[in-house]
């Protein structure tokens, strides 16, 4: 008889811990999902005050807003066509397409096209350069000086 009373109070112990295990793990564990609730309305709110940001700072940064300021503290205005571009030599010439010669590059490529035989040759690659005609600098600077309103400074 002795054996079962000891036996039914170590079972009550027992429970009795593992019971107040559960309890402080509970309340651990509400504790920690009310802050991760607090940090996530935290997010929200920032993630907000970064929206709204955006916006104001696109609003301020209009093209007709700042031109208007520009012009009434700075004293700028918008420039005419000529004063942009005078004469199409100012324009600085695009790169240029340039094609190296490169006989070894020249020789891989004819060989994986298709064999070799003896009527075939390599063909050497020459390099290429492209620049606008005289004809199209002509009618730019016509155009630019149509923009301006026909004068010519």
């Amino acid at each position: 008889m002795r054996l079962f009373r000891i036996s039914n109070l170590l079972s009550l112990v027992v429970a009795t811990v593992f019971g107040v295990l559960l309890f402080w793990t509970s309340q651990a564990v509400q504790q920690k999902e009310q802050q991760l609730g607090a940090l996530k309305k935290n997010l929200a709110q920032e993630t907000e005050t970064v929206r709204v940001l955006g916006v104001e700072w696109d609003y301020l940064n209009r093209p007709q807003r700042l031109e208007k300021m520009a012009a009434e503290h700075l004293g700028m205005e918008l420039p005419s066509a000529t004063e942009v571009v005078k004469n199409v030599n100012d324009i600085p010439e695009p790169p240029a397409l340039v094609v190296p010669y490169n006989e070894a590059l020249t020789q891989i490529v004819s060989t994986q096209a298709a064999p070799k035989t003896a009527q075939q040759k390599t063909i050497p690659m020459k390099a290429e350069t492209i620049s606008p005609s005289k004809a199209d600098k002509q009618s730019f600077d016509k155009l630019i000086q149509s923009l301006d309103g026909g004068t010519d400074e």
